[in-house]
């Protein structure tokens, strides 16, 4: 043993130095070569490395008598050290060192790996290096303790080897050179295992890949394949090894396509595209390719890892997505976004070449109705017939897409003037107009149709679709089944009503609404029950304006709910008021939107029990159109009302399409024939036919009729005849005031002139 040295001496500056060959006698340079033989041969023969590190351990322990090895390593966390092997010592003595923390009191071993050096303790029993884990020495007897850090490739401490002594000593020059030699052999052993389970887990990846995967050398000769290569491909590996990697191309790309990709790989080390493929069938197939360098030691290219998959299922699922996503599903035709992107194409085109293009905006007449009289199914019949005729009207350079229901429209390319444009459009209303033999059915329809020109009316595409959409509702007010051309004019009023939708949102806050009430008269009586509330709006510019001016307005921008809403409770309350000072029986009309039926509203049957007002007191007026598609929200307040006993009537009666079984359908008490039939109305007129069959049919349904648009006595005297039940226009009265209202009952003696004016009230 050498000598003695003090508890707090640390002695590594003093004996660390590596131990040197010329150091050891002839006997020790001979054991250390037949420890290195014994250890390589393990090593070469590939045994597993935990009994490679436990064999250097016994090894050693051969070459230092009354002392056991140990190999200690790291966890992945870098924190704590774990015996790895220690064939010799106790397992108590194990379960204690597990989980050693490295540091400047944690024993030998936690020493080499905190300082990153060789520490050799003569006495672990003083030296304060083991203050830590002193109580593990005197349980065990160890009395001291050599231990070297053990390095992986990149010279990353990842561990300790050591050599634990039962007597106190401090190693020779022959045993500092075993703990180097084990140290270092060990360390080779550990990389070599990781090296292993990263081949291993490679080869797995490389065989168990569901991509092809193939290897091949520097001259592009395949050396080696996986199996998915062999399933999707066909090639076994006896076919293709030894052959060129374009033994699995399709002959449809050229030669410089691969020129490309090769230089491409040389210049970057990598490349990845698609390429078709051929199968040993002769089957071509899209594929996605990846091909990496694999570089030597000289930095030459040694290989090429190629690897690719079958994509024609992406492919397909791809253009099913394209299509979907550009294609109408019912009709095959390009959808909006197809539309607006080939819009804008054929507009930088014609930009380029200085040619013309016109935009047509198509909208199918009465195509509501043949839906309602004879189902869906058959109107997507139609509408896919419909699609067919518009591509037989147009060429081939021109696109025909649906945008949504019954509107399409159309792009005419390269129109060099309206003549060439109106030749199309003129086809295209003839083959419309044509009947459409569905199944067992025959429907018939037209198309309104708006045009628009680039560059003439507008270069950008939004403006244009307004243009072409402006038109198209010009040529419905002028009687369908033809076409309007766009005109500034239309952008005129496009641009008030745009305004005129802004404005209302500040109209009723701003309480710029009021009421006029027309009265109706009963014709058999002259008496005036009824009246119909009609709203007016106090423009603080333009004066007042009528509700034919704004009501369409308020309905395409949703503000019809809270007007509508205000129109009820102000005839409400006014009818309340004057049922309470005249004590007369009196009913107000109030016009309901279809779209009031649908959205959300306020409950105008509890407002009326809050005014303890009797539900007779209001006639709800709807258009026969929103009987036609009965929504479940429609069918549930027109039972709201019943039950709450207001009545109901169908306003312009005889103007919209009818199968007329709605009535049959719902409690409607009022018809009212509107004022086109009362207009030209006189005894010898087809109108006159026309109202008498609706008086007679309504009276049958058990339903009273209100005629509309009375001017004349003559009218008047025509409608007592027929049987009409009550009238209402301007031979009676315009619409008038509440208080001018009131005065007016009052010249016709149907309220006392002593009870005070209602409107004092209001």
């Amino acid at each position: 043993m050498s000598k003695s040295v003090p508890a707090n001496t640390d002695l590594s500056d003093e004996i660390l130095t590596p131990a040197s060959y010329f150091e050891l006698t002839n006997l020790e340079q001979s054991k250390i070569l037949q420890f290195q033989q014994e250890i390589l041969q393990l090593v070469v023969m590939g045994n597993n490395y935990k009994e490679i590190c436990e064999q250097i351990c016994l090894l050693m322990e051969q070459l230092l008598d009354n002392a056991v090895a140990t190999v200690m390593l790291l966890d992945k966390e870098k924190q704590c050290m774990n015996v790895f092997a220690a064939p010799s010592v106790p397992e108590e003595c194990v379960v204690q060192l597990n989980g050693l923390r490295p540091g400047p009191e944690a024993g030998s071993c936690g020493n080499a790996v905190f300082r990153q050096e060789a520490v050799y303790v003569e006495s672990t029993l003083e030296d304060p290096r083991w203050q830590s884990i002193r109580k593990l020495a005197i349980d065990f007897n160890i009395l001291s303790c050599w231990s070297m850090p053990l390095r992986s490739k990149g010279g990353e401490c990842i561990g300790s080897f050591a050599l634990s002594s039962f007597e106190h000593r401090l190693p020779s020059a022959f045993h500092r050179k075993l703990l180097e030699i084990g140290s270092f052999i060990i360390g080779i052993t550990l990389e070599q295992q990781k090296m292993r389970e990263q081949l291993y887990l490679s080869s797995k990846v490389f065989e168990n890949s569901t991509e092809a995967i193939m290897i091949a050398d520097a001259n592009k000769t395949i050396i080696s394949i996986n199996k998915a290569l062999n399933k999707i491909t066909g090639y076994t590996a006896e076919e293709v090894i030894n052959k060129s990697v374009s033994i699995m191309v399709s002959i449809r790309h050229s030669s410089k396509f691969f020129q490309k990709i090769w230089l491409s790989v040389k210049q970057s080390g990598h490349w990845q595209g698609e390429v078709w493929n051929r199968n040993k069938r002769g089957r071509e197939y899209p594929a996605w390719f990846s091909i990496t360098t694999v570089h030597g030691g000289d930095g030459i290219i040694s290989y090429y890892l190629v690897n690719f998959s079958d994509i024609t299922d992406k492919k397909k699922s791809d253009e099913i997505i394209w299509r979907q996503a550009n294609f109408d599903s019912l009709t095959g035709l390009p959808n909006r976004n197809m539309f607006y992107d080939r819009l804008n194409h054929d507009i930088k085109n014609a930009s380029r070449l200085g040619t013309q293009l016109a935009v047509l905006f198509i909208d199918l007449d009465r195509f509501k109705e043949v839906n309602d009289s004879f189902g869906h199914s058959i109107g997507d019949a139609l509408l896919m017939e419909a699609a067919k005729r518009l591509n037989n009207c147009v060429r081939e350079t021109d696109t025909v897409a649906r945008l949504g229901g019954d509107e399409f429209t159309i792009i005419l390319n390269g129109i060099n003037n309206q003549c060439c444009a109106e030749a199309i459009i003129q086809m295209i209303l003839l083959e419309l107009a044509k009947p459409f033999h569905l199944n067992t059915k025959s429907a018939y329809v037209s198309a309104s149709i708006g045009v628009t020109f680039f560059p003439e009316d507008a270069c950008s595409t939004d403006i244009l679709m307004k243009n072409a959409d402006q038109a198209m509702y010009s040529a419905k007010n002028n009687g369908r089944n033809c076409w309007s051309y766009f005109t500034s004019n239309m952008r005129a009023a496009s641009e008030i009503r745009s305004r005129t939708a802004y404005e209302l949102r500040d109209a009723l806050r701003n309480h710029q609404f009021y009421l006029m009430y027309q009265p109706i008269l009963e014709l058999a009586t002259g008496n005036i029950h009824k009246a119909e509330a009609l709203i007016r709006w106090q423009h603080p510019e333009q004066g007042t304006i009528y509700h034919a001016e704004f009501i369409a307005i308020a309905e395409e921008t949703n503000l019809i709910t809270d007007i509508g809403d205000w129109v009820f409770k102000q005839a409400a309350n006014q009818v309340a008021l004057w049922q309470a000072n005249f004590d007369i029986e009196f009913q107000i009309s109030v016009n309901k939107s279809p779209k009031q039926f649908i959205n959300k509203m306020s409950d105008w049957v509890n407002h009326l029990r809050e005014l303890e007002l009797n539900g007779r007191s209001i006639i709800v007026e709807i258009t026969e159109n929103l009987l036609l598609d009965i929504h479940e929200l429609v069918v549930e307040k027109l039972l709201n009302f019943r039950d709450a006993g207001v009545q109901v009537a169908i306003d312009d009666f005889g103007t919209g399409y009818s199968s007329l079984s709605y009535l049959k359908k719902f409690d409607i008490d009022y018809l009212k024939i509107d004022r086109s039939f009362i207009s030209n109305l006189d005894s010898e007129s087809n109108d006159r036919i026309l109202c008498e069959a609706i008086i007679t049919m309504a009276h049958r349904l058990g339903m009273k009729v209100i005629a509309e648009g009375v001017e004349t006595d003559s009218q008047k005297q025509l409608l007592i005849a027929m049987g009409c039940d009550y009238a209402q226009g301007y031979f009676f009265s315009k619409p008038l005031t509440a208080d001018k209202f009131e005065a007016f009952l009052l010249q016709q003696g149907q309220i006392n002139p002593y009870i005070q004016s209602s409107t004092a009230i209001l």
